[in-house]
């Protein structure tokens, strides 16, 4: 049996994924209203009254703010969002349905990141009810639009109403992954920072003629195939960060594939062994470039003149949008002037970000791994995705992703579930993550 805060926030996580927030990047999806109407039902009698912004219809975000007693005392902000990803595949159980199956909650958005969202509205009301005195301000922010940019959920926020959510510290998703060796947990990991973002598009010609004769035909869609094979091929050294060695140290790995993997030499030689960890090993050492989309050509009997590909760009710290240029065109320099590098015109670049580690909340975090795993350290890393992180370390705001996952999970499992069929969340990594929440909160703020 868990306490009544673990209960009330696994009730509101059910709630929010029952509202359903599809945001497949229209403007019209998301509808995050229905989620905010859930929260204000929730917070009802507590005393605390949020305020509600709407830059388009449907496209809600809430703003709850508890005032401490002290204006020079260190204020928090906890940010959710409450926007999910767009179901796809076979699920074991319905997505919006938010079963409680053997004490785990089965739903789309469970893990991203209803759960911290539902976490931070139970701290804040507890802290409202309970006769609490903070020095320093907590603020909640339940925000829309994450999963497509979060220009109408916490990016708007920070441009039209920075009032609202301003504080010295921010937390938001992800983190919380115990990391094992030999069976005990050595290390938690604590998201500082993540890559950022350079989308481009290569834009390849040809010229028209009948598709009955293709022979010696120049065709965009051929040469936007060649494109991408030589981008995929183009040499991308792995770079070694002081992040990366302390992660691969908390790994459970046999002493020569540690080795390997903080050489950028040898690193790639080395990702086979880590399973499904590969990927997110590359991702954090490596710019990523994922050729995501293709289209050309608009008659099945015409060869193309036209093509583009939309590649997706995740830029290391210190890679600028004019260096993922050279790469690219060095890439398809052979191409000559058949292709050339695009910037999308709806997507601007994003650097990457990272905050400090020697701050009054990362301390606060360490502690709360302590409590909760006595022989693991926090264990700080950078995430290969975005979050809404980004526009507050932007602004200089130390932002961290926390929460605490159960042993059960392994890193591998958490990467593999995240937008993924069958995504869930068990009650004992609420209960952890919810109280851990509620001690950082009393020791930043106290």
């Amino acid at each position: 049996m868990h306490d009544p805060l673990t209960t009330e926030t696994v009730d509101l996580l059910r709630d929010l994924i029952r509202a359903s927030c599809v945001n497949d990047g229209s403007p019209a999806s998301g509808q995050e209203h229905r989620a905010v109407a859930v929260i204000e039902r929730y917070l009802h009698g507590s005393g605390l009254v949020g305020e509600v912004v709407e830059p388009l219809p449907g496209r809600t975000s809430l703003v709850v703010r508890l005032k401490g007693h002290d204006p020079a005392a260190p204020s928090l902000l906890l940010m959710g969002h409450l926007d999910v990803v767009p179901v796809h595949g076979e699920w074991s159980h319905d997505p919006f349905a938010a079963d409680l199956v053997d004490g785990v909650v089965w739903g789309r958005g469970a893990l991203d990141m209803l759960h911290l969202t539902a976490s931070y509205a139970a701290v804040i009301k507890k802290l409202a009810t309970d006769g609490t005195r903070l020095a320093g301000d907590v603020v909640f922010a339940a925000v829309a639009d994450e999963e497509a940019g979060g220009r109408l959920g916490a990016r708007w926020l920070v441009e039209n109403r920075p009032e609202l959510i301003a504080a010295d510290g921010v937390l938001t998703e992800s983190g919380g992954v115990p990391l094992a060796v030999d069976g005990a947990v050595r290390g938690v990991t604590v998201t500082v920072g993540e890559k950022g973002l350079a989308s481009r598009r290569v834009v390849t010609t040809g010229h028209p003629r009948h598709a009955s004769t293709p022979y010696g035909s120049s065709n965009a869609v051929v040469t936007a195939a060649d494109a991408v094979l030589r981008i995929v091929a183009h040499p991308n050294p792995a770079v070694v960060d002081d992040l990366w060695p302390q992660y691969v140290a908390a790994l459970d790995l046999p002493d020569d594939v540690r080795a390997a993997l903080v050489e950028p030499a040898r690193l790639e030689e080395a990702l086979p062994a880590m399973g499904g960890l590969a990927g997110l090993a590359h991702a954090v050492t490596h710019t990523t470039i994922a050729p995501d989309i293709i289209a050309g050509g608009d008659k099945i009997n015409v060869i193309p003149s036209y093509a583009e590909v939309q590649l997706d760009v995740r830029t290391l710290p210190g890679v600028t949008g004019d260096d993922v240029d050279r790469l690219l065109r060095a890439a398809i320099a052979p191409l000559g002037d058949r292709a050339r590098v695009d910037r999308l015109p709806s997507a601007d670049d994003q650097p990457a970000s990272r905050s400090a580690l020697d701050t009054r909340l990362f301390r606060a975090l360490s502690e709360a791994v302590t409590v909760a795993y006595p022989q693991a350290a926090a264990v700080p890393v950078v995430a290969p995705g975005g979050s809404d992180g980004r526009f507050f370390r932007a602004l200089g705001v130390p932002t961290y992703g926390f929460g605490l996952l159960s042993d059960r999970w392994h890193h591998e499992d958490f990467r593999r579930l995240i937008h993924s069929t069958d995504e869930r969340i068990d009650v004992e990594s609420v209960d952890l993550t919810v109280h851990a929440l509620e001690r950082i909160v009393r020791r930043v703020t106290g």
